[in-house]
């Protein structure tokens, strides 16, 4: 795409180098600690300057999933959201490196413009960012055999990948890489694992559970419960406070980390995409 082909405004949007600048510009009662995926997902120091068009962040993120988030920050025109967003993603459009894999995730409620807008690669997903402040009781263990263990990155990543692909090929914690920085497990009295999870960090440094499984043949006993209210009082103790991301459509999951006290504060449409050469 030829910059004539760029909205003349393009070169002239606002960008921002911080977190603080970014709730700076928000709507007036929106600061940094009144909107927690911006206190607890971001950098202090974003790792390149986010672009605000019309109240519409675009965030950099680096990393895994390297793109962009697109967060609504102000509302303060009488322009309605969903123009300002098309906008945003017209921009981000002209802005898309040529022949290269852009993540993007924006709210959930505009997804269907980032399939009319951009060119879309792979189909989206739809995630929920939770977190919580208040580390939660953890409960009593079902049976005897069920005593936490910890288990190590590196040293365990075998055992761990292959528990993961027996059990749920979907998790995409980064297994034996030195990401995650905590896991527990359960094991049987014969040494088999039964349940495992982990903790990542955030870009902030805040503890981001990854990777919460538990054995097919072993569902219904809290062991998932278990997993994620030792990791979430970890997580509380390390940084006070701990995170996660969730699938929309895994109900049984939801439940679970709302009757630990996670609350949703980002509902997400992750999407990858690729303008070509």
């Amino acid at each position: 795409m030829g910059s004539e082909e760029q909205p003349s405004w393009v070169g002239n949007l606002e960008r921002v180098s911080t977190r603080d600048e970014l709730a700076a510009r928000a709507v007036p009662h929106l600061t940094v600690g009144a909107d927690p995926w911006l206190r607890w997902c971001l950098p202090q120091t974003l790792p390149a300057p986010a672009v605000l068009c019309q109240g519409i962040a675009l965030i950099p993120r680096v990393g895994r999933f390297a793109g962009f988030w697109l967060r609504p920050i102000d509302g303060v025109s009488n322009v309605p959201e969903r123009d300002r967003v098309r906008a945003a993603l017209t921009a981000l459009r002209a802005l898309l490196p040529a022949g290269e894999d852009v993540r993007l995730s924006l709210p959930q409620e505009h997804a269907s413009l980032a399939h009319e807008i951009l060119p879309v690669r792979v189909p989206g997903g739809d995630w929920e960012w939770m977190w919580t402040n208040s580390a939660p009781s953890l409960p009593a263990a079902g049976r005897s055999s069920d005593a936490l263990i910890d288990l190590d990155d590196r040293t365990d990543a075998a055992e761990l990948r292959a528990f993961t692909t027996a059990h749920n090929p979907r998790v995409w914690a980064q297994i034996g890489t030195g990401a995650l920085v905590h896991w527990v497990g359960v094991r049987d009295p014969s040494g088999e694992l039964l349940a495992v999870g982990g903790a990542q960090r955030e870009e902030s440094g805040a503890p981001h559970l990854a990777g919460i499984l538990t054995h097919q043949a072993h569902g219904g006993r809290g062991l998932g419960t278990r997993i994620t209210g030792a990791l979430t009082r970890w997580a509380i103790a390390d940084s006070g406070v701990s995170t996660l991301g969730v699938f929309s459509n895994s109900a049984t999951a939801l439940r679970l980390y709302r009757r630990l006290g996670y609350q949703r504060a980002a509902a997400w449409h992750s999407v990858s995409v690729q303008r070509s050469r």
